[in-house]
């Protein structure tokens, strides 16, 4: 079955709008954060306190509450967390710099964990092959909030330069309530279990080693904006980077619709190792590209190329932890990929602003290159060794 005729059901459409929705503050606050705080002459110092709060929150709160979601069920949470993060993000605006801190590692904290809980929910709702086609749409149609998301906050930023976190704040609460509603949601029941584990979906080594391979994936692709404006400015064009960020999360759009169709064939163990390898790769080619303005176009090309690769390996990904995760955890499981991306995307983008400070972009897409490479290493025979 094809992806699109996927999308043609009902129940799937719904579920996966309703979550992207819910989701789009995820692209909207850091950039709405930037420009709030540049409107509000605090500079570019507070805006990055204010993105670290609201990102460090998220990377602790979403498996925090999808465990409490793995024992209670989904609506109370998904609800209740998108109720006090976006009157955190709405409040923001009029609390100062250190209560705005304070609030934006709250309302990163209280997001809700829709991804985990629409990944929890596929199995439910489609079975054999269509489950790892659904996981490659869900992955490859995330990159949308983070193409949608910045374009509505320069939107919502034409009422006021806090108009990008009101939007947000709304956006993210309207996804969230129309995902709660749904009966796949609602009718959602946890495994019950006899006696949790304290470390949760964290207890099986495999995943621990899968979620060090994830991270260093999430390193590297946290270095391609930083690298990305780096290499625009250094050739003469500054412009170039909203098009060079476009053109990767095009080719994350273009691998995932592709992989859709086929990610039935393949072994996640066996393939998962390769495809953190190709990631790394797609990456080493833009070191060498030299900077002048018409070397724009081969930029797109290459940077188009290197987002190929994410969408097969989320979705991989995705089959590796739905088999590994521990009874009555795979929520949880799922919220920690999306905090070893967090941790390691965010650590990737320091790391690129310190080198491209030193030196130049070229050494960015080097880290990049070398990430992916040793990210694979933790990731073979996750599936094929005892546990």
């Amino acid at each position: 079955m094809s992806p699109f005729a996927l999308l043609r059901r009902p129940v799937v459409a719904r579920l996966l709008a309703s979550s992207l929705l819910g989701r789009l503050p995820t692209g909207m606050v850091p950039v709405s954060l930037v420009l709030f705080s540049r409107g509000s002459d605090v500079g570019y110092g507070v805006a990055g306190l204010f993105a670290a709060a609201y990102t460090a929150g998220g990377a602790v709160g979403q498996p925090f509450l999808a465990r409490w979601m793995d024992r209670t069920g989904q609506t109370r949470i998904i609800v209740g967390g998108s109720v006090i993060s976006s009157l955190g993000l709405a409040a923001l605006p009029f609390c100062g710099v250190v209560g705005g801190i304070v609030i934006a590692a709250l309302a990163g904290a209280a997001t809700p964990p829709l991804e985990p809980g629409l990944r929890a929910i596929w199995p439910h709702v489609l079975s054999g092959p269509d489950v790892p086609r659904i996981y490659a749409l869900d992955a490859a149609a995330q990159e949308l909030v983070f193409v949608a998301g910045p374009l509505l906050v320069l939107l919502a930023n034409t009422f006021g330069p806090a108009g990008g976190l009101y939007a947000a704040a709304a956006i993210g609460l309207l996804g969230a309530l129309w995902f709660a509603a749904a009966p796949e949601s609602r009718e959602w029941r946890p495994v019950q279990v006899g006696e949790r584990h304290w470390a949760g979906a964290l207890r099986p080594a495999r995943l621990r080693r899968l979620y060090l391979g994830l991270l260093l994936a999430g390193l590297a692709i946290g270095t391609f904006p930083v690298a990305a404006a780096a290499f625009s400015e250094a050739s003469g064009d500054r412009g170039w980077t909203t098009w060079l960020v476009a053109a990767n999360a095009g080719g994350a759009l273009i691998g995932g619709v592709w992989f859709s169709g086929r990610s039935h064939r393949y072994s996640p163990g066996r393939v998962l190792p390769w495809l953190l390898v190709a990631l790394g790769f797609g990456y080493l080619p833009l070191a060498f590209l030299p900077t002048a303005s018409w070397v724009f176009p081969l930029a797109l090309a290459l940077t188009l190329v290197s987002g190929l690769f994410l969408p097969p390996l989320l979705t991989l990904t995705f089959l590796v932890i739905d088999r590994l995760a521990p009874e009555g955890t795979v929520t949880e499981a799922f919220a920690w990929l999306i905090t070893a991306f967090l941790v390691g995307s965010s650590t990737g983008a320091a790391l690129a602003g310190a080198i491209v400070a030193q030196t130049s972009a070229s050494w960015v897409f080097v880290l990049a290159w070398a990430a992916g490479l040793i990210g694979s290493l933790p990731t073979f025979r996750l599936l094929t060794e005892r546990a």
